[in-house]
């Protein structure tokens, strides 16, 4: 069985390094400073507490009864910031972190219940997501209080008849059997088959419940994610995109437990159904909250969807070892992700999208909150979920990219890094040395203590043309085991390993248009941006200001059906330090294109809006600017062509990925 290492076994290094410390300064260890409901002392021990009700939006849903959104909003950025830290050794970062842990387990309930007490019968999705940072605490320290207080807090009650008894809005009930997660993670501590037993039976429940859609509500249809569901070939098109990620996992940890081949094929079929039916070109499924296909260019997706499909990807790696789904992480991770966030990490988007022309408090062009500022990168109001979830992708990336299981370590996200542990018997530690999306070749610097004999496997990428493996400086015609190349090997101090891949420039028809990638880099017209500082937020904090981007140069470009001249890849001989900077990466794609004076910002005075992601739409009476659709055009509506350079979405804000068709 293919499982995590440890987080204390795993450092990052490198430019990820870099890029997790500018997360520590930016985001990830101010919130408490910048805005709600992270101002407010949630998951430290206070049993009483009293949700604000201007610190519980869920956009469209009302939680006034429970108000456990900013519980869950609090525990993403707990989750992410303590891995954070641990990965980078930021004792400020952890001891901030863990104060937010320790308070809630040691002021647990007598039967053993965390949290505050209005929360203890009602929904369990806040605590999923919380749980989630204390077992990433007990990973790096082992502290045997989180486990303790783990299994007193499962024990305390029946989790199938909690399910069997759902609150809240039906969207938001069925995520209470994303407790397993955290009950199997339990089961796999302590072998303690209760833990498993309430897994299985909360889930055959959780099965019955959902399966029938007959009286749901427009929009709360859940067939798709249960097994039945999961199964089925059909189109998932109804469900919340973050709710379809955490739900449709939950089969593929059951299967590591069982081992019962239904749990896998359901959890397979699932996310392959996904990508067929919803993944945008920037590797994240569509979500403008709830699913919209792929096939219009001003589909968007959450943020919060960055991390949940990449945390479901690693155990669909865990249970088949198809190397494939590395790929589709690497996509998200350094495309979606990377573009979501500004350089400093001091400004996140709610919704994002491959062609983003402007963004400001009017820039949100999807029908959900159309005309507010949810495709900002500093929002005016907190769109607290994916405020707290962005902290949480990149360090999940490189908790994961080291794996393992009795044969030996997996290679399976490349990053710089260094992995540290015990491989059948032996001590040994790898030292990961790569620039790694921006350059294609991976250094691995052995140390052991003596030999060490064991498998090595490393993910060949899809993309990979051509691969190259030396070892010691010697050419080493390496073994393929479906997408891992494998090494077995007496291993000694002092190996040095070298991978290098080859890729080439794709060109990608997708939502009506056209987008270039060049291995696991999607690229993009990177558009001059003038900023607008607009103001500060609620917590008046100069260093993280509620600002505006609009476009200073020309964007309005599309690219010839027929191309008579091929496009050109530059690329410097070095990277920088924070390649994720705009003009850092030092690689750039030299395409012919042609102007489109047609293709415009839409402006507009009125437009319809939705409260909530499928209900009914009103008619708002207020000045907007949108990012145009795709379309084609012919070539007497263009100019003159034009050579421009394209650069790694990773590296832009304002952009165009998805280009129109000349004709």
């Amino acid at each position: 069985m293919i499982h995590e290492l440890r987080l204390c076994e795993l450092k990052a290094g490198g430019w990820i390094e870099r890029f997790l410390k500018t997360q520590a300064s930016g985001l990830t260890g101010n919130m408490g400073r910048i805005g709600k409901p992270f101002v407010t002392k949630y998951w430290e021990g206070e049993k009483d507490i009293v949700v604000g009700e201007d610190e519980n939006f869920l956009g469209g849903l009302n939680c006034v009864d429970d108000a456990w959104t900013p519980f869950e909003q609090n525990a993403y950025w707990i989750d992410g910031m303590i891995r954070c830290g641990w990965l980078i050794d930021d004792k400020k970062l952890i001891e901030y972190a863990e104060g937010k842990i320790y308070p809630a387990i040691e002021n647990a309930d007598a039967d053993g219940y965390i949290g505050p007490s209005f929360l203890k019968d009602g929904m369990l999705w806040a605590h999923s997501v919380y749980f989630r940072a204390l077992m990433a605490e007990y990973e790096a320290t082992g502290d045997g209080r989180i486990l303790e207080a783990l299994k007193k807090h499962y024990i305390r009650a029946d989790l199938k008849e909690r399910i069997k008894s759902p609150s809240g809005a039906r969207i938001i009930a069925v995520r209470d059997i994303s407790a397993i997660e955290c009950a199997l993670w339990l089961y796999g501590k302590t072998k303690d088959e209760r833990f498993l037993e309430m897994s299985e039976e909360a889930y055959a429940v959780f099965n019955q419940i959902y399966a029938d859609d007959s009286d749901a509500p427009e929009g709360a249809e859940m067939r798709d994610l249960t097994l039945q569901g999961m199964l089925s070939d059909r189109k998932v098109c109804r469900n919340h995109g973050v709710t379809y990620n955490e739900i449709c996992k939950l089969p593929a940890i059951l299967y590591l437990y069982t081992k019962k081949e239904i749990y896998k094929r359901a959890a397979v079929n699932a996310f392959d159904k996904l990508y067929r039916d919803q993944m945008l070109i920037d590797g994240v499924n569509s979500s403008s909250e709830y699913l919209n296909g792929n096939s219009d260019s001003q589909a968007a997706h959450e943020t919060c969807d960055i991390s949940d499909l990449t945390w479901a990807l690693g155990y669909l790696f865990m249970i088949t070892g198809d190397g494939k789904y590395g790929d589709w992480i690497e996509n998200a991770v350094f495309n979606a992700g990377l573009g979501a966030v500004d350089d400093d990490f001091r400004g996140e988007q709610y919704f994002s999208c491959p062609n983003q022309v402007l963004a400001d408090d009017t820039s949100n062009h999807l029908f959900f909150f159309r005309g507010e500022d949810w495709m900002s990168y500093a929002p005016e109001k907190f769109l607290s979920c994916c405020a707290g979830n962005v902290h949480r992708f990149m360090p999940n990336y490189v908790a994961r990219s080291w794996m393992c299981d009795r044969e030996g370590l997996i290679a399976f996200l490349y990053a710089p890094s260094v992995c540290r542990t015990e491989v059948r018997g032996s001590f040994v530690e790898i030292e990961e040395k790569t620039s790694y999306p921006f350059r294609n070749s991976v250094k691995f610097y052995i140390k052991t203590e003596g030999t060490a004999e064991f498998s090595l496997r490393l993910r060949m990428p899809s993309w990979a043309v051509r691969t190259h493996i030396s070892i010691n400086g010697r050419d080493y015609s390496y073994r393929l085991e479906g997408s891992m190349i494998r090494i077995d090997r007496i291993f000694s101090d002092g190996d040095v390993i070298d991978l290098e891949f080859e890729d080439k420039i794709e060109f990608i028809q997708n939502a009506g248009g056209v987008s270039l990638k060049k291995g696991p880099l999607l690229y993009a017209l990177p558009i001059r941006e003038e900023k607008i500082i607009l103001g500060l937020r609620d917590r008046n904090n100069e260093d993280f200001p509620h600002y505006a981007l609009y476009p200073g140069s020309k964007w309005n470009y599309g690219m010839p059906s027929v191309r008579e001249i091929d496009p050109i890849f530059r690329s410097t001989a070095s990277v920088q330090e924070e390649p994720w900077r705009a003009g850092n990466s030092g690689l750039s794609i030299d395409v012919v294109v042609h102007g489109i004076p047609a293709w415009k910002l839409r402006k507009v005075n009125a437009f319809l809006t939705r409260k909530t992601p499928r209900g009914k739409g009103t008619i708002v009476h207020k000045k907007a600017l949108f990012t145009p659709r795709v379309r084609n055009f012919s070539l007497s509506q263009t100019e003159k062509e034009e050579i421009v350079k394209l650069v790694p979405y990773a590296t832009t804000r304002l952009r165009i990925s998805i280009f129109p068709v000349i004709e």
